[in-house]
This record gives C-alpha cells, sequence and structure tokens, in this order.
C-alpha cells in the first residue's frame, strides 16, 4: 500500500504558503470601507452597486469610482480564497494527524517468523515486496579480466567506479541488481550497470555510469545507448540515473550522494 503522507504533508505546505501569501494581499485592502458589491443588468449592461454592509444603503457605482470597486472586488476574493484555504489546510492537519498506512502494514511485520510462514498478506507489505523483488533470478554476465572488485555484500562489478556505486547503495539499504537484462527495441538486450528500488515508493531507476567519456568511440557508442533508452521511455531523471567520468574528472562521492537522495531515498 502506498504512503502518501509526504505528498499530502507537501500539499498542505503549499496551502499554508498560499494563506500567507493572500493574507499578505489583504493587509493591502485595511482601509477599504465596510461595503460588498452587488450586480444587476440594465439594457444588457452590467451596473455596479456598493452596499454598506451596517445600513444596507446601496450606491451606485460611477465610472469614476471604478477604482474602488475594483479593490473591493479583489479584496473580497482574496478574503474567499484565504477562508477556504484555511478550512483546508485544518483539515489536512486533523488526517494527517491520524494517516498511518504503516500501522497496516506493521499488522503483518510483526508478526512472528513461523507466523509469516502461514499467514498470505492481504497488502503487499514494503518487506514482502523488497523480498519478492530480490527473489527474481537472471544470468549474469562473465568476467573475462582478472581485475575482481567485490562490494561489501560481495557483489562482483567491474570497475572501481561502479564499487563505489555499489558501496553507497548497500551503505544506505537500498536493493539494486547489477547487470540486471533489459530489452530495448532497435538496441536489442542491454544490461544495465544498476537497476535500484526506491523502496518509499518502489519505483524502478536504472543506473548507467559511462567511465570513459573523453575516448571518442566509447563517447559515441553510449549517446547512441542513451537516445535509445530514451526512445524506449527510460529518461534521466524521471526513471534513469546516469553518471559520468573521464581521465581528468573522476566520479565524484558528493555526486553519488546527491543522486541517492534525489531519486532513490
Amino acid at each position: 500500500m502506498r504512503n502518501y503522507k509526504e505528498e499530502l504533508k507537501a500539499h498542505k505546505d503549499e496551502i499554508d504558503q498560499l494563506i500567507l501569501k493572500t493574507e499578505k494581499t489583504l493587509k493591502k485592502y485595511k482601509g477599504l470601507p465596510n461595503k460588498r458589491i452587488i450586480i444587476s443588468q440594465s439594457n444588457g449592461c452590467d451596473q455596479y452597486y456598493l452596499v454598506d454592509k451596517n445600513t444596507q444603503k446601496r450606491n451606485y457605482v460611477k465610472k469614476s469610482e471604478k477604482d474602488i470597486l475594483t479593490k473591493i472586488a479583489q479584496r473580497d476574493y482574496e478574503l474567499a480564497i484565504n477562508k477556504e484555504l484555511k478550512k483546508i489546510s485544518k483539515s489536512l492537519g486533523k488526517f494527517l494527524d491520524t494517516y498511518d498506512v504503516e500501522r497496516i502494514e506493521n499488522i503483518y511485520g510483526k508478526m512472528a517468523r513461523a507466523r509469516k510462514l502461514i499467514v498470505e498478506p492481504c497488502i503487499e507489505t514494503a518487506e514482502y515486496y523488497i523480498e519478492k523483488w530480490k527473489a527474481e533470478t537472471y544470468d549474469s554476465m562473465p568476467f573475462n579480466d582478472e581485475t575482481e572488485y567485490f562490494s561489501n555484500n560481495g557483489i562482483r562489478v567491474r570497475s572501481k567506479s561502479e564499487l563505489i556505486i555499489a558501496n553507497s547503495l548497500e551503505q544506505k539499504g537500498i536493493p539494486y541488481k547489477y547487470e540486471r537484462p533489459l530489452f530495448l527495441d532497435d538496441l536489442g538486450m542491454v544490461r544495465p550497470d544498476f537497476t535500484c528500488l526506491n523502496v518509499k515508493t518502489r519505483k524502478e531507476y536504472i543506473w548507467e555510469h559511462f567511465g570513459m567519456m573523453d575516448n571518442i568511440a566509447y563517447a559515441n557508442k553510449n549517446i547512441g545507448k542513451i537516445n535509445a533508452y530514451e526512445r524506449n521511455g527510460f529518461f534521466p531523471g524521471k526513471n534513469m540515473i546516469v553518471t559520468f567520468e573521464s581521465s581528468q574528472n573522476n566520479i565524484s562521492s558528493n555526486i553519488i550522494k546527491a543522486m541517492l537522495e534525489q531519486y532513490l531515498l
């Protein structure tokens, strides 16, 4: 079950900002008379009147008084918006105080291991989903060179840079699959360096690290590969993470950290 709490919090924050904005605008109209607008028609033309809220006396608005008319109309609009925004913010605040889908997932999560073996959860918990995602099997690519890089969890990768990425993923507890096969139309089977799972959103990202971008042949080949990814619906920043490196510009641990925080945590 997807947890919408962070999105709802962000929406409430947006509403609260609009409340502050309307209140700031209303300060500009503080000195306006305590009157409301009514509108009637005469011979197909709109006629505006200002009605005193205390005496209910109605006065026709002349063209020369249009400035005060528009200010009162804007004030009344801002007041109405401010009132409704406050109602929504209050309702969202009360809802967020009790909204916690993790309580539902925890019913299964807190069960003893032996009980879990005989119970099938009606809601796919994060724990259950992650284990199922990890359980997928696929054939690995062979390693033809003698260079051996193993991550902290014992996953073998092909370069020092991939090792840094793998260890960073493992350190943050981000599930990933190394060189999992992926079929692309017009290119065939490819193997992204990493296929990663955002546990909170259950969204997959492929991560390609291009490590020799100052090699013209390598760069041209992989620009074509990136284009193929995009033709197949994989876009950097949407469902794909891309990092680059050259002989004079090594991969930055700060960049890797930023990528993890932006897309996978």
